[in-house]
């Protein structure tokens, strides 16, 4: 490339970038530069498919959070995504944001400094780095109190300001406050407080209503198509997160199989669909949490009192009948929201990373083999259950806008290994995307996953010939 040229382009892009609000830090090389090692370790984008020689991904996360705790408001453009397509165009190869990807840390050697700091921890003496990280969960600490902060600042508002929940929730929920910003986020409560009580009261005397005329019936009064349902929901719920022993208790059970029957007959155009089941999961196990000791990962044997059950169970079936408007058609018949999202996904996954779509297409493996799952049960199944409802903190925040976003958060996901699969036969294609070595994964992963989720739809979303609608 004509060295001008090249100047001018990472002119004109500094120019673009100067005074805006981007997420993590900017870090501008030009073709030809040495990739730094941080950077070389990510998904590799693709120019050619994407039109640009843009190399896109963020920590959205961390960077919301500080401009929060600092007080710097968000413009509505800022929350909802948007990033003017002038920037896929310019003369950029790399884009470098903390928390890229997720990549295994290989062995390197040990600096003069490092042998010093090891020799001063086996003397029992405090290193430089135990002080920073002391600093480090101080400040940590005072961060997340701050945070709160905010949302209670928010919560106690005579009317919610809706906008800004969201915002603040997209980042994560403490999970005490999580109860009340969900079913405001859903539209569950309204923003006003003094009518809350009086909804709460309405839609759950409403569901106990339910229960009796529609449950709790003699099995001669159902229609055969109703005691098909029921008997697919009782084969279901023992079924359901199988790893958290919360759901194994029968009282527990026994509010799934009611919350699922009752949802399928009163949604007669899919009625009850397997992958339901697991999204009725969170809203229990949230809505329950004021009322357990621990968290529901490690809690096996409560016996919640019966008016606390019932509440519980109320309010997480209107929750999940808020959910399900926005993506019913995921499981009316043949199921095609699933199709539309898997087919997207694909498009988008090529555009990012053209090679791996091609070693997939080479190995025989088709998409819908093994993203089916993730789009009916919004990936809980692929994750430890405390980060999926982490992860649906975000999912919520976005509103109307969760269904495409979905899209970039899968896309996001699979490519979290996109190195490793490429190197692999179909066989251990299919046994590792059945398996995902996600077991060990915290906050931080998941973030990392939402991050370059966020990026991604700000850079493709507005984009000339995007995904196929």
């Amino acid at each position: 490339m004509d060295p001008d040229k090249s100047t001018a382009g990472m002119t004109s892009v500094r120019n673009f970038l100067r005074g805006r609000k981007f997420p993590g830090t900017v870090r501008m090389t030009r073709a030809g530069d040495e990739t730094p090692p941080e950077v070389a370790a990510k998904p590799a984008s693709n120019a050619a498919s994407a039109g640009t020689g843009v190399e896109v991904a963020a920590s959205y996360v961390e960077d919301r959070q500080k401009r929060s705790l600092a007080g710097e408001p968000s413009t509505s453009e800022e929350a909802r995504g948007h990033v003017d397509d002038a920037h896929l165009n310019a003369n950029v190869t790399q884009l470098d944001l903390k928390n890229m990807a997720v990549s295994p840390r290989g062995e390197r050697a040990t600096s003069p400094t490092e042998r010093t700091n090891h020799a001063r921890e086996a003397n029992g003496a405090t290193t430089p780095k135990q002080a920073s990280s002391g600093t480090q969960n101080t400040n940590l600490r005072s961060m997340s109190d701050t945070r709160k902060a905010k949302f209670k600042r928010l919560l106690e508002q005579q009317v919610v300001d809706l906008d800004a929940l969201r915002e603040l929730a997209w980042s994560g929920v403490p999970s005490d406050l999580r109860p009340t910003c969900w079913q405001l986020l859903l539209g569950y409560l309204p923003p006003n407080r003094e009518r809350r009580e009086q909804i709460l009261e309405r839609k759950r005397r409403e569901y106990r209503d339910m229960v009796p005329n529609y449950y709790d019936i003699q099995a001669a009064e159902r229609s055969a198509e109703d005691d098909t349902a029921l008997r697919q929901v009782i084969v279901d719920v023992p079924r359901t997160a199988p790893g958290v022993p919360f759901f194994a208790q029968k009282q527990l059970q026994k509010s799934l199989e009611r919350i699922l029957y009752l949802w399928g007959i009163r949604h007669p155009a899919s009625g009850y669909v397997q992958g339901i089941n697991d999204l009725v999961t969170p809203f229990l196990a949230v809505f329950l949490s004021p009322h357990m000791e621990g968290s529901v990962s490690n809690e096996t044997a409560t016996d919640f009192p019966e008016e606390v059950m019932i509440c519980a169970e109320a309010d997480s079936y209107w929750c999940l009948c808020k959910l399900l408007d926005g993506i019913q058609d995921h499981y009316t018949h043949a199921q095609p929201g699933i199709q539309r999202t898997v087919f997207r996904l694909e498009e988008l996954v090529r555009r990012i990373d053209e090679p791996f779509t091609h070693h997939l297409e080479s190995e025989g493996l088709e998409f819908l083999q093994f993203t089916f799952r993730w789009v009916n049960c919004l990936l809980i199944r692929e994750i430890p259950f405390q980060l999926a409802i982490r992860l649906w903190d975000t999912y919520l925040a976005e509103g109307t806008r969760m269904r495409d976003f979905l899209t970039y958060v899968l896309a996001a996901f699979l490519l979290t290994w996109s190195s490793q699969l490429k190197r692999m036969e179909f066989q251990e294609l299919i046994l590792f995307l059945q398996r995902l070595p996600t077991a060990d994964w915290g906050e931080k992963e998941v973030e990392s996953v939402l991050s370059r989720a966020y990026m991604w739809r700000a850079s493709f979303h507005h984009a000339r010939s995007h995904l196929s609608q």
